[in-house]
């Protein structure tokens, strides 16, 4: 037998959706927008009115008073820019931006973005993704191509959401990836035979008493058979 050996580097990622529009950084950019003031109805019922933005001709309208007219809480956190409608389900933490404990194997764990090529934003099957931890993974026949980086929880956190799959960089490669996720050395999540260009896919993981948490991204040795 023989491994293949073209193809075999991946991608794999666990990130946080990127959902909205463009973020614009800039501080000099001047808008020409019309400031009127708008009735707002509700299911037939005027509740309100409210001076309201117009620019090209689409409204934005403030949404404090939209969720309070359908009578919802509002909540703004400016730090992690988030804004809450309805139920609060309280703070959380990118998994990029918390301190990890340490890393094993090949420790090629990025954040955020790849560092070769420089500054490429991860992207699961053109989605793309502003936070997120990701690791290229070579599969060789003769050495053990895997990373693995735990987090010390010590109980903060009661749950792990985000998404997973193989980043577009190495869509076209051979090889397939795993990710397993263990809390206190017990497996919580695992998945298989993740192929780049398949869809991201959602998770949600249960952390509720976990002190230690570890994530480990692997490849699959590919095995092929001389005939």
């Amino acid at each position: 037998m023989k491994e293949k050996a073209k193809g075999l580097v991946i991608g794999v990622i666990l990130g946080t959706m990127l959902t909205g529009t463009t973020v614009f950084a800039g501080t000099n950019t001047k808008l020409s927008v019309v400031l009127e003031n708008v009735k707002y109805m509700f299911n037939g019922v005027h509740k309100q009115a409210a001076q309201s933005i117009i620019y090209n001709g689409q409204l934005y309208a403030p949404v404090k008073n939209i969720a309070n007219g359908l009578n919802e809480s509002f909540t703004y956190d400016g730090k992690s820019k988030t804004a809450w409608i309805g139920k609060k389900e309280g703070t959380f933490t990118y998994l990029d931006e918390a301190s990890y404990a340490r890393m094993d194997g090949n420790k090629n764990i990025h954040f955020k973005k790849w560092k070769n090529p420089s500054d490429l934003r991860f992207k699961i099957a053109d989605q793309q993704y502003l936070h997120g931890i990701g690791s290229i993974l070579s599969n060789s026949f003769y050495s053990d191509n895997k990373s693995s980086v735990d987090y010390n929880l010590n109980w903060k956190h009661k749950k792990l959401t985000g998404f997973i799959g193989v980043d577009d960089y190495t869509k076209d490669s051979d090889n397939s990836g795993t990710i397993i996720i263990k809390g206190d050395g017990q497996e919580l999540y695992r998945k298989d035979g993740m192929r780049g260009g398949d869809v991201p896919i959602e998770i949600s993981v249960d952390l509720s008493g976990v002190l230690k948490l570890k994530f480990f991204l692997n490849p699959q040795k590919i095995i092929t058979i001389n005939k």
